[in-house]
C-alpha cells in the first residue's frame, strides 16, 4: 500500500468515529450543555438504541446537567443508570472528578439500601427493570400521541371580548382636589338695629368689600358709606361647603370721620348661601363696643346683607 492511501485511512477512521457518537455527545464535546442536555433526553426515547447506547446517552446526559449546575438531576440520571447496569459507567479520563464521585456516591447509597441477593437474582432485578423502563417510555410516547390527538380535535377557545368599562370616578383625591382659596369682591347693605330699637332711627347704608379666605379661615375688609364713614375688619371661621355655610367670627372698626379717631370691636355671626360656585349671598349680625367721642353711640348691634362673587 502506498503512503497516499495509508494516509487518507488514517484520516477517515477517527472521522467515521466522529460521525457514529450521538449528537447530544457532540454537543456535550463542545461545550453547549444545555442543546446537549435536550438532545440525549430525547435519545433515551430512542427504541433503536441498544441498552450500551441508552446507558452511554445517559452519563453524557448527567455530565451535561452537572456542568449546568443542576446537581440533582444530574444525581437522578446515575441512580437510573446504577439500577440499570451493575458496573461504574463514568471513565474518570473522560468526566470531571466531580462527576466520578457523584456516581460512587450514588452507586454506595444505592448498595446500601439493596438487600443481598444472589446472582441469578440480581440479572432478574436488570431484566425488570429494564422491562420497566421500557414500560415507562411506552406510556410516556402514548400520552404524548393521546395529547397531541386532543389538541388536533379540539375546538378553538373564543374569549367574548367585553368593552373595558372606564373606571367610576370616586371623590377626588387630595392630589386633585380643587383649590379652596378664594378672592370675592362684596356689596352689602347694612342698619344700625340697637339705634332702631332705642330710638326709632337707624344708621343705614352701603358697604363694599373684599374677603380673602382659604379652607375654614377667611378675613375681609369692607368700607361703610353713611353718616359716619367707618373701615371694618373681619376674622372669622366659615363652616361647611354646601349651600349653607355658617361663619362665626371677630370684627372690629375705625371710624375716622369723628373730632378723633374711634374705634370698637366685637363678635359678629352670619351665613354665607352660595347660591352658585361663584355667586354668594351675604347675611351677619354684630355687636360690638366702640371708645368714641360724646354725642356718638358706644354700642351698636348692626345687621347686613349682600351679595358677593368668587373671582377664585
Amino acid at each position: 500500500m502506498s503512503l497516499r492511501p495509508l494516509l487518507l485511512l488514517l484520516w477517515l477512521v477517527p472521522m467515521s468515529a466522529w460521525a457514529a457518537k450521538m449528537p447530544g455527545i457532540r454537543l456535550y464535546e463542545q461545550g453547549e450543555y444545555a442543546r446537549a442536555s435536550r438532545s440525549l433526553k430525547a435519545e433515551l426515547k430512542n427504541r433503536q438504541r441498544s441498552e450500551a447506547e441508552l446507558a452511554r446517552a445517559r452519563v453524557y446526559l448527567a455530565a451535561s446537567l452537572l456542568a449546568l449546575g443542576k446537581k440533582n438531576e444530574a444525581r437522578q440520571q446515575l441512580e437510573q443508570l446504577a439500577r440499570s447496569t451493575p458496573e461504574p459507567q463514568v471513565d474518570p479520563a473522560i468526566f470531571p472528578p466531580e462527576l466520578v464521585e457523584l456516581e460512587k456516591d450514588v452507586r454506595g447509597k444505592l448498595q446500601a439500601t439493596r438487600p443481598p441477593v444472589a446472582p441469578d437474582q440480581a440479572e432478574k432485578d436488570r431484566l425488570a427493570a429494564l422491562e420497566a423502563e421500557r414500560l415507562k417510555r411506552e406510556q410516556e410516547e402514548a400520552e404524548r400521541l393521546e395529547r397531541e390527538r386532543e389538541a388536533a380535535h379540539k375546538p378553538p377557545v373564543v374569549v367574548e371580548q367585553r368593552p373595558v368599562e372606564p373606571e367610576s370616578q370616586g371623590p377626588e383625591s387630595e392630589d386633585e382636589a380643587p383649590s379652596t382659596f378664594r378672592l370675592r369682591p362684596e356689596v352689602v347693605g347694612f342698619g344700625d338695629i340697637a339705634g332702631q330699637l332705642s330710638s326709632g332711627k337707624s344708621s343705614v347704608g352701603l358697604a363694599a368689600g373684599l374677603t380673602v379666605g382659604s379652607g375654614l379661615f377667611e378675613g375681609s375688609a369692607r368700607a361703610l358709606l353713611g353718616d359716619h364713614p367707618a373701615v371694618e375688619l373681619d376674622a372669622a371661621l366659615v363652616f361647611g361647603q354646601g349651600f349653607f355655610q355658617p361663619r362665626v367670627g371677630l370684627r372690629g372698626t375705625l371710624v375716622p370721620g369723628l373730632s378723633s379717631t374711634g374705634f370698637g370691636g366685637g363678635v359678629v355671626l352670619g351665613a354665607r348661601l352660595a347660591l352658585s360656585s361663584r355667586l354668594i349671598a351675604l347675611v351677619d349680625v354684630s355687636a360690638q363696643k366702640f371708645s368714641v367721642p360724646e354725642g356718638y353711640r358706644n354700642f351698636a348691634v348692626t345687621g347686613a346683607a349682600g351679595v358677593g362673587f368668587n373671582l377664585f
